[in-house]
């Protein structure tokens, strides 16, 4: 076998800057439509330790958890367009791990189905365009300390669109699917 006299690759800089990669999408009716969408979303997540304090209100961003420690999963969307003021519904997010160590135990749903009705987000009308309106939404769930097991996993949460209210829903209704999904996300024994 041959070594190589340098880099065969990109030599990160030092120190590295943190990096929190996140794969997202939202598709809805207006995803169909020629450019510009009557309909169009976007989605965020991340992670927070609810034990660590960086400043006043603010949470440590994390990829590592402790499993004795419980942790803060945020999600943030927004929908815009010409339809956003005439939704109406229930937001229903469901989070999944995926095992990516293929030893990680804790695979499949985790913690309970959250919901946020569409009605507390009010229509927020462009500046420049009084057609186009704005609505945005925030979850935040904690889960509980001791519910994932050590490994690595993906995180994934699936954001989706139900007629009636949240007291009430109904069955989803049709092309409206958000996603967001951390990568890889590593559970480790606490300290």
């Amino acid at each position: 076998m041959t070594t190589p006299k340098s880099p065969m690759g990109r030599v990160p800089r030092c120190p590295p800057r943190e990096h929190f990669p996140l794969i997202t999408g939202f598709i809805t009716p207006g995803s169909d439509f020629p450019t510009p969408h009557p309909l169009d979303a976007s989605v965020s997540m991340d992670i927070f330790d609810p034990t660590e304090t960086i400043s006043r209100g603010r949470y440590e961003r994390i990829r590592v958890v402790e499993i004795d420690d419980p942790f803060l999963i945020e999600v943030n969307w927004c929908v815009c367009g010409a339809f956003a003021a005439g939704l109406t519904g229930c937001w229903q997010l469901n989070f999944y791990l995926d095992d990516v160590d293929g030893v990680g135990p804790s695979s499949g749903p985790l913690g309970t189905t959250q919901t946020v009705d569409v009605a507390t987000s009010p229509p927020v009308p462009d500046p420049n365009n009084d057609d186009i309106s704005k609505r945005c939404y925030t979850i935040q769930y904690t889960v509980p300390a001791n519910t994932v097991q050590p490994g690595a996993y993906s995180l994934i949460a699936v954001i989706t669109l139900l007629t009636g209210s949240c007291a009430n829903p109904g069955p989803p209704v049709g092309d409206y699917l958000g996603y967001a999904q951390i990568p890889v996300l590593v559970f480790i024994p606490g300290e």
